[in-house]
């Protein structure tokens, strides 16, 4: 029989918006709050705030802002996102340079809201990336493609969009059953909840890693900063797994007192897609 396996978030509702003069919460809390996600914790905040100096150097010298950030893309691309990888913590992106569409899509996040450039990050049902909206017109940004991921053509973006739509999964390994949701996301999502969709992730990785504790655990850190139709079934997926388990009695009430729990929260946002 095969594995099933559960696709991350390669990745719930608030726009996240830059504005001119800067950002609302500073560029640096934002970035300690994605690294305290992990377990382990690292000195980047004097690198990372040392590369934001250099692109604000550079941005006196660009005109445009559409070229300022073709700018970030090639420069946030060359720096930090070096080997695309379907599992990579926000923190292996700055020590090791893996990244996934995720994590990759927080960073630009991160640079743009550190210079107050209207964006919003899009998120779907195998997919996220963002849309950014400059003085010359709108830009899509796609992590994870370095050579064409900066589209700025009303073609080109409605032609990108219109595959992300589709929420088609692409499975990597045929080896694997992979679990396909049964809603279609499209969806606006804002910096805090991006934290929520790092927990996601984790909690999907130590499920496929046969890490049930610690997987339901995650998605109740998920929860608590995100509440959407992914969460919710993902929250059935581990309900089933829980009473099939091996567990104590006590032990499977415990457990299923918290799935209930985050199931409940999120199954009205389930109903609306």
């Amino acid at each position: 029989m095969k594995k099933l396996t559960i696709i991350l978030a390669l990745l719930i509702s608030i726009p996240s918006f830059g504005f001119e003069g800067g950002p609302i919460v500073p560029t640096s809390s934002y970035l300690n709050s994605f690294l305290s996600i992990d377990d382990q914790q690292l000195s980047t905040g004097a690198s990372f705030d040392s590369f934001l100096k250099k692109l604000e150097k550079k941005q006196q010298t660009i005109r445009r802002e559409k070229d300022f950030v073709r700018f970030i893309f090639t420069k946030t691309h060359q720096e930090y996102l070096k080997s695309y990888k379907p599992y990579a913590s926000f923190n292996e992106l700055f020590n090791k340079g893996d990244y996934n569409c995720l994590t990759g899509t927080i960073l630009y996040a991160l640079v743009l809201n550190h210079f107050g450039i209207q964006y919003e990050v899009i998120e779907t049902n195998y997919h996220i990336f963002l849309t950014v909206e400059t003085k010359q017109g709108k830009i899509l940004l796609e992590a994870t493609d370095p050579l064409e991921g900066f589209v700025d053509t009303d073609r080109g973006i409605e032609k990108r969009i219109a595959t992300y739509k589709q929420n088609t999964l692409i499975a990597t390994n045929s080896k694997l059953n992979h679990y396909q949701f049964s809603f279609d996301l499209y969806k606006t999502v804002s910096l805090e909840e991006l934290q929520g969709l790092l927990y996601y992730n984790k909690a999907v990785d130590s499920f496929n890693h046969q890490q049930l504790e610690k997987s339901i655990r995650f998605l109740e850190k998920a929860h608590e900063l995100y509440s959407s139709s992914r969460i919710h079934e993902f929250s059935m997926i581990l309900l089933l797994a829980v009473q099939q388990s091996e567990w104590s009695a006590e032990m499977k009430e415990k457990y299923l007192h918290v799935i209930y729990s985050i199931s409940e929260k999120n199954s009205l946002i389930a109903s609306l897609h």
